[in-house]
């Protein structure tokens, strides 16, 4: 929220933009014994950004956005059939830097989010309480690659990639690891497709 009144009291001194986003996310969780971004899921949310800088000719803006996003994994092999859902509300936070015009705009940041819903349920339908209470409450930082092409006066596509740096769960039996080896466990991998509606 702080990041937003920032935003908010920049944009009174300088101009900034604002954007609506709506799109599908296809993900896995790196670390459960599933490959593929086979799980589908909802990301929509707000965004603002504004110049880097005191010059407005610049082409660095910050991006600060309010999203909620459905992440997760669907595990189907010889020894576990499990479907995994996790509910976050996330706040990305970017550097961006504007081309072709300001048509084409690419950005790179974190995007710390909060758990707000967990579902992991087995292949009978049945949900396993234990499995979704060992899912942290906090993904910290989580690092953020976006595009995004303005075709029109006020829609844009993106394109977005998004992975955990920390483990998502609290404890792991096995799994991989991220940066070291002692952050060991599972961490969410995503692959955002969406549409924008910018003003």
């Amino acid at each position: 929220m702080l990041m937003l009144l920032c935003a908010l009291g920049a944009g009174a001194q300088r101009r900034f933009d604002a954007s609506a986003s709506f799109g599908a996310n296809f993900s896995q969780i790196d670390g459960d014994g599933a490959g593929s971004y086979s799980h589908l899921g909802l990301r929509g949310g707000l965004g603002t950004s504004f110049y880097f800088g005191w010059d407005e000719r610049t082409p660095w803006r910050m991006v600060v956005e309010l999203a909620f996003t459905q992440k997760g994994s669907n595990i189907n092999n010889d020894f576990l059939d499990r479907t995994i859902t996790l509910n976050y509300v996330e706040m990305p936070l970017m550097m961006s830097y504007t081309m072709l015009d300001g048509a084409l705009r690419l950005a790179a940041g974190v995007a710390p989010a909060i758990l707000v819903g967990a579902r992991v349920s087995d292949g009978d339908g049945e949900r396993n309480a234990a499995q979704e209470d060992n899912y942290r409450r906090f993904d910290w930082c989580p690092l953020t690659l976006s595009a995004r092409y303005l075709f029109s006066y006020s829609i844009a596509a993106e394109v977005r990639f998004q992975t955990s740096m920390l483990s998502v769960v609290d404890q792991a039996a096995s799994g991989t690891y991220r940066l070291f080896r002692d952050n060991r466990g599972a961490f969410n991998r995503t692959l955002t497709f969406g549409l924008a509606y910018c003003f």
